[in-house]
């Protein structure tokens, strides 16, 4: 081990590179790093950055240093060390080292800041005013490893977090958790965010109050991406088997009764729903439809349409009772497209056409779910998740899926 004296000569050395090796040394002291924290070269202040000898003092130092990469590398340092802090929060070395971890939370750069969360996203030591931070950063890698999986966090830390709102994919992370306390579904049930409620209904740890279930459940028929997490569900009471056998897919029921971990009293709920579903979906395929005259298909259609009858309800009442050819053309007629591009779109089972069609055929968004499942039969992991009152593409994406599918003489 070199002395004290012949460290302080190395570290004046002119040549960078004996700087640097005397930086990455584990064996040089405290002071000398600390005073190497400060020199010219970078590569001399990323051995610093990187030695976990160095003091925290030349560590904090280095949190506002000019290069990205000194911090990143910094970050990963700090955060490696973090789970081996004393418990005593009032040593220096828990202070500087929560300083320091403060300052990389805040940092400019996004990398840093990701370094850092998932490096303490399972630390349960990391110190929780860092870890609230990572918690509400603007970035989404940034935010969702602590939001997802941190001990750290309260349920108060939670629901500050899902009452503040957060971006896009946040709450997706929190209703991830294990264990969620009910108190934070209910605020995710509640708060509209279609696919974070999905995450919700999928997450079999998760605590959802009844009553928060029902209210979810009065909301799920223009959800279709909850229908399966809903009826896969663990402890679904009878009452909750009844309410969603009133419109999920058959194929959805028939999965409930294969069910090991239901008891008797909802199978048998289940079966009730099932047979009444069945005897409904006969009854309507054998009623007639109120266009049925005795003249053709196209004239009902050219009539209704200039009496203000083709619209949305016409079209649900054509999909339950099984008159495709009737929405084929109607949808055609509202959308002024001909009606081979319609066909062609529902036999090329693209969702994305499907949201399109129902877009230029002046319809509600919510409906263009109701299309990809009853008209073209996509399963939930195939639909494009709609939002009730906005469309999930630009009006430019969705007249170049219809112009996709169009024959060439129907191009502009």
């Amino acid at each position: 081990m070199a002395t004290y004296e012949d460290q302080k000569r190395l570290a004046r050395d002119p040549d960078p590179e004996v700087r640097a090796a005397l930086a990455a040394d584990p064996e040089t002291r405290p002071e000398i790093l600390y005073f190497l924290a400060e020199d010219e070269d970078p590569s001399v202040r990323r051995q610093v950055a990187l030695n976990e000898g160095s003091p925290r003092q030349a560590d904090l130092l280095l949190t506002q240093d000019s290069d990205d990469g000194i911090r990143t590398d910094l970050a990963a340092k700090i955060a490696r060390l973090t789970p081996d802090l004393p418990d005593d929060r009032r040593t220096a070395l828990y202070k500087l080292t929560v300083q320091a971890l403060e300052a990389l939370a805040e940092d400019q750069l996004v990398r840093v800041r990701e370094i850092l969360s998932n490096a303490l996203k399972d630390v349960a030591k990391a110190p929780p005013n860092v870890i609230l931070t990572l918690a509400k950063d603007r970035a989404l890698t940034v935010s969702s490893p602590v939001l997802e999986f941190s001990p750290v966090l309260s349920d108060a830390d939670l629901l500050e977090v899902i009452n503040s709102g957060p971006i896009q994919g946040a709450m997706n992370a929190i209703a991830k958790r294990q264990s969620l306390k009910a108190s934070v579904s209910d605020a995710i049930a509640r708060s509209g965010d279609e696919e974070a409620i999905s995450n919700l209904l999928a997450n079999g740890s998760a605590q959802i109050r009844e009553d928060t279930l029902d209210f979810i459940i009065d909301r799920a028929p223009n959800h279709l991406v909850w229908h399966e997490p809903l009826v896969m569900r663990p402890k679904l009471s009878p009452r909750a088997v009844q309410r969603l056998a009133s419109f999920v897919a058959m194929n959805l029921l028939d999965r409930v009764q294969k069910r090991l971990d239901l008891d008797d009293e909802t199978l048998v709920a289940v079966a009730d729903a099932v047979e009444k579903r069945l005897a409904e979906d006969t009854k309507q395929r054998l009623a007639e439809p109120q266009w049925a005259e005795k003249d053709d298909l196209d004239a009902q259609i050219e009539r209704l349409f200039k009496t203000g009858g083709l619209n949305a309800k016409a079209l649900e009442k054509a999909l339950a009772q099984g008159e495709k050819r009737f929405v084929l053309k109607a949808l055609a007629k509202l959308g002024g497209v001909p009606v081979q591009t319609v066909n062609r779109i529902v036999s090329n089972r693209s969702a994305k056409a499907v949201v399109a069609l129902t877009w230029k055929a002046g319809l509600k968004p919510h409906f263009a779910a109701q299309l990809q499942s009853q008209l073209v039969g996509l399963g939930p992991s195939e639909i494009v998740r709609m939002d009730e009152n906005r469309w999930p593409m630009s009006p430019d994406a969705m007249q170049w899926q219809l112009d996709f599918h169009a024959e060439p003489s129907h191009v502009v």
